[in-house]
């Protein structure tokens, strides 16, 4: 079956893979009419970068202190159950977003944000852990790209619309458009038929699942210890130039929440182009797949680095598509590879485990650079941080050649 076919076969055939993936790709979107106009609005309020910065902090703290957590749980109990509750608790957390922005009280809003990624928490580690109980072995690196471009997707359609649609719409029309979309969410994966855990004795998941147990086989396992380092050691260089995305638009190109939202549209574009183009020409075995984590990340680096000497909104909009079909191919893949090397019994941890790194990468990312974005030109920012990201691309390849070599023979 060609690249091309396995798609079609998994939109069209696969029901309970699509309920997922349509799930993913609305609650994802809905997310991003939430996210633009949050940054634009503590901006607004405390023309601060540092504490613009703090939404996308807050945005990860969650995922820092309980993802994995949340992991366990999804080893722990009923996948779609957990899925199911997740949303619908994360829909009646927007209403309370919704007040808290209309009392233009920014620690209210901070807060209120937080318990919508709190009761959130499950869900990455969850589907990530599911994934692979509803497609066939040999469609499961398609599988990861249609997963993963649901994010590239919601991003590029959720951010761009957000952007665009502020200066149509209020803020809480847009935040209802986001309380719609758990709703629905919730709906469609409570209608999943399939089990998303492998049969397992149910004594054995209720009273042996201890959360050591993903640490140990991370520890004891290099190539699955690297694939977890990877996000959050890249996120240090990359996650904190997204806050910078509004100051960029409203100080540098004047163009206010519609050019902050190109460009969170732009990196959505290439989350979603680039593992589709890396899977086509280096999918040819698991092994060449991850071995292009390494350099889809110096991809990320260069573009990034060329983004001071763009005068042009729309130029900068098209370094960053590039910029993030190398980003969007490390995360898709290494977490593809995650799913092949870890055992089902284990595969909620570990993904947990992941995510937990990613995000407490991606907080100390977010305070550094808000920090140094108050004291120094942000251009300079993003000069330096993608040289930082390059180099770990370049390091990392070197140091994982060999598995991945091993992995196909």
């Amino acid at each position: 079956m060609q690249n091309l076919d396995k798609y079609t076969y998994l939109l069209t055939k696969n029901r309970d893979f699509q309920k997922l993936f349509y799930a993913k790709l609305i609650t994802f979107s809905g997310d991003w009419f939430l996210v633009v106009p949050l940054l634009g609005i503590v901006y607004e309020l405390t023309n601060n970068a540092l504490l613009t910065s703090t939404v996308l902090i807050v945005q990860s703290a969650p995922m820092v202190l309980f993802s994995s957590f949340g992991g366990y749980l999804a080893d722990k109990y009923d996948r779609r159950v957990i899925l199911t509750i997740s949303e619908f608790l994360s829909a009646l957390a927007v209403l309370l977003v919704m007040y808290a922005v209309s009392t233009e009280n920014v620690f209210y809003i901070l807060s209120s944000y937080f318990m919508l990624l709190l009761v959130n928490v499950a869900y990455m580690p969850t589907s990530d852990a599911a994934l692979p109980n509803i497609v066939k072995r040999e469609l499961l690196p398609e599988a990861n790209v249609l997963f993963f471009s649901t994010w590239g997707i919601a991003a590029g359609l959720g951010a761009g619309l957000g952007g665009l649609l502020s200066s149509i719409l209020t803020r809480n029309q847009l935040f209802t458009i986001n309380f719609l979309s758990f709703v629905i969410s919730a709906f469609l994966i409570f209608l999943i038929k399939t089990n998303l855990s492998e049969d397992r004795n149910k004594e054995t998941t209720f009273e042996n699942t201890k959360l050591s147990d993903g640490l140990n086989f991370a520890r004891n396992n290099k190539n699955v210890l690297y694939l977890v380092i990877t996000k959050g050691t890249f996120g240090i260089s990359a996650a904190g130039l997204l806050a910078l995305f509004t100051i960029l638009s409203v100080d540098v190109y004047s163009t206010g929440d519609y050019g902050s939202g190109l460009m969170w549209g732009a990196r959505g574009v290439g989350a979603f182009v680039g593992p589709l183009l890396f899977r086509y020409f280096y999918g040819s075995s698991d092994g060449k797949l991850l071995s292009t984590i390494g350099p889809g990340i110096m991809i990320w680096g260069i573009f990034y680095f060329l983004i001071p000497f763009s005068a042009s909104l729309y130029l900068t909009v098209f370094l960053l598509i590039i910029a993030h079909c190398g980003g969007g191919a490390q995360w898709a893949f290494s977490s593809y590879g995650l799913q092949i090397l870890t055992p089902d019994k284990l595969r909620g941890r570990i993904a947990g485990i992941d995510y937990t790194f990613y995000f407490s990468m991606y907080t100390i990312s977010n305070l550094l650079i808000g920090y140094l974005a108050t004291k120094y030109d942000i251009l300079l920012l993003f000069r330096y941080f993608p040289m930082m990201g390059f180099l770990f691309g370049f390091i990392w390849y070197l140091q994982t050649r060999k598995f991945w070599r091993e992995l196909n023979k």
